[in-house]
């Protein structure tokens, strides 16, 4: 027996290694400067891209204005020029049809002279309160020729119309260029944006690539470590494991070394109660026979009711120490085995006429040994002996059953019951029967119910 396994080990129980628990620390922490790197990279992903769609709803917003307003200047000038050219045809020919483009664009000019000022508001370097004036004065010379022609006078030289045609035309080519330098100006705006945008989005899209690197090495460490961890813990299960089992393994040997000790213990006091006490009370009993013989007849007469006495006290304490040596190593168990024991002990309980005493046993128990034969015994003596001494049942049963693996003990009793999860104070005898199992690597299991009797079952292996 090995006693130093059942003094204090110092390895149990200790933690993990501070390399492990620090490197696990360092790598949390890594962990999180990461996850807050990569949410400040993408709030900004998410700010840049929103002021660069800003942005560009805004130049779209802008360039549709600037389109607008060149469509407006060029309306305005094919208006002219449409008007122009039905003039001078009507002024050639006097045919009235040429002045269905002029009667036609008369209205629109008007409205499109009207709108000059307030669409070009914001252009300082052209006068364009001054180009519509030139529009106006241009329709005029155009209605005034119309007018003549129509009442039969000659047309005049139209200088004045050309001249005026030719300014209204330098200024609104003016007024187109300034339109579409502006438009080109937020063209490149727009796309000096989109650059820096490109640019922004690139530089956090590597940004983002490293992070995610740098993420995936963290978390490759971290699962590294708990695997590490997982695997020192592993090992120190299966290393206490083991030990318990050791442990629990030695113990068992320790229980049962001390169980077969006691018995044999028992024994040896059997065998000198059988040998020397036996020896004496039967040399006395002999002898009180003898003196009793050898004493006259009138002595005897006086004497008889002592004599007869002292061979009665005598053979009461011949049939005592008889009791006390069955008690302490039974000898039926020995000579003729454990199925007649159990007969016995059974035919014991039921001897008085209110208690009815069932017994099940097999034909022959080979497989069962001398020492979980004792197991057995001692079992359903203390199993018969609490339900005589506290159960008051007037029916017992006893089965004992075989198969290749172990043993089955099983004793039933009708009497009062109790509750087993409330421990009794005198439970010495079912931890008893508990332990006695154990030592061999078995089951024991008690059921009770207060009032419906009580049912013991123990299964001894036989290896």
């Amino acid at each position: 027996m090995k006693n130093s396994s059942f003094g204090p080990r110092p390895d149990i129980g200790m933690p993990m290694s501070t390399g492990s628990a620090s490197q696990s620390g360092a790598s949390r922490v890594w962990s999180h400067v990461l996850l807050a790197t990569g949410c400040a990279i993408a709030i900004t992903l998410l700010v840049t891209s929103y002021i660069q769609s800003s942005l560009g709803l805004q130049a779209l917003k802008e360039l549709s204005t600037q389109t607008a307003r060149i469509d407006q200047v060029d309306r305005l000038q094919m208006l002219l020029i449409n008007a122009e050219t039905s003039v001078r045809g009507y002024l050639l020919t006097g045919e009235p049809v040429y002045l269905e483009p002029y009667e036609q664009a008369a209205p629109k000019i008007d409205r499109a002279i009207e709108q000059l000022p307030m669409t070009f508001a914001d252009h300082a370097n052209v006068d364009v309160a001054a180009l519509a004036i030139l529009a106006r004065e241009k329709w005029k010379v155009m209605s005034e020729a119309v007018a003549r022609r129509s009442v039969g006078e000659e047309a005049p030289d139209d200088m004045v119309g050309k001249i005026l045609m030719d300014e209204v035309r330098r200024q609104l080519n003016v007024l187109r260029s300034n339109v579409l330098e502006e438009g080109r100006a937020v063209v490149g705006r727009s796309a000096g944006r989109f650059a820096l945008a490109q640019n922004v989005g690139a530089a956090l899209a590597v940004a983002t690539l490293v992070l995610l690197i740098a993420l995936f090495a963290v978390l490759q460490r971290q699962f590294s470590l708990r695997e590490r961890i997982a695997q020192l813990h592993a090992s120190e299960n299966e290393r206490l494991d083991a030990q318990v089992r050791e442990r629990t393994d030695e113990l068992r040997q320790l229980a049962r070394y001390l169980t077969n000790a006691r018995e044999y213990e028992k024994a040896r006091l059997a065998r000198e109660l059988h040998d020397e006490l036996g020896a004496l009370l039967t040399a006395a009993k002999l002898d009180a026979d003898w003196i009793a013989r050898k004493l006259p007849d009138d002595s005897q007469i006086a004497l008889r009711p002592r004599f007869d006495r002292l061979k009665r006290t005598l053979a009461d304490g011949i049939a005592l120490k008889r009791r006390i040596i069955d008690d302490l190593r039974p000898p039926l168990l020995k000579e003729l085995g454990i199925l007649e024991s159990l007969r016995a002990l059974a035919f014991d309980a039921g001897v008085g006429p209110e208690i009815q005493v069932d017994v099940e046993l097999p034909d022959s128990a080979p497989e069962i040994d001398n020492e979980r034969a004792l197991v057995l015994f001692r079992i359903a003596q203390e199993a018969f002996t609490n339900a005589l001494k506290y159960a008051n049942p007037s029916h017992l049963k006893l089965s004992l059953t075989t198969d290749e693996h172990a043993a089955h003990l099983r004793i039933s009793d009708d009497g009062g019951g109790f509750v087993v999860e409330q421990r009794p104070l005198d439970r010495h005898g079912i931890d008893g029967m508990k332990h006695r199992v154990q030592t061999y690597g078995g089951e024991f299991a008690i059921h009770s119910t207060p009032g419906q009797g009580t049912t013991i079952s123990a299964s001894v292996p036989f290896r």
